[in-house]
């Protein structure tokens, strides 16, 4: 049984992040839309859905099984992103592991501007 990875630093929805160590940005900004934590089972899905049947193909089951033992227990988040020249379109969601990005601002909640008290 694979076991869930802490994440170095937890994001929030309405988080703005940039790429790991793109210091001048020239990649773009992001702001977190969502986050998900089923990352294995999208994957099986997704692997399903290409009609591989994992326990048929040797090759699939290792893959799985490294992956799982990784990143496929951690949180994803959907970032919208803004940004970077090498794309005709600026704008793109993506679903990103947290050791692709870090964070720029972290949103504030009502919680957080009321002394603890929601309004």
């Amino acid at each position: 049984m694979a076991t869930k990875h802490s994440c170095e630093q937890e994001f929030s929805i309405g988080d703005l992040v940039r790429l790991k160590q793109d210091e001048v940005l020239s990649h773009g900004i992001g702001l977190i839309l969502d986050k998900r934590d089923d990352s294995a089972e999208i994957i099986k899905d997704f692997v399903k859905q290409l009609g591989i049947d994992p326990e048929k193909d040797p090759d699939m089951t290792d893959a799985l099984r490294a992956a799982d033992k990784y990143l496929l227990n951690t949180s994803v988040y959907l970032v919208h992103w803004q940004g970077g020249s090498t794309t005709k379109n600026v704008f793109r969601n993506i679903w990103m592991f947290y050791n692709e990005i870090e964070l720029l601002s972290k949103v504030s909640s009502s919680k957080d501007n009321n002394k603890g008290e929601t309004k």
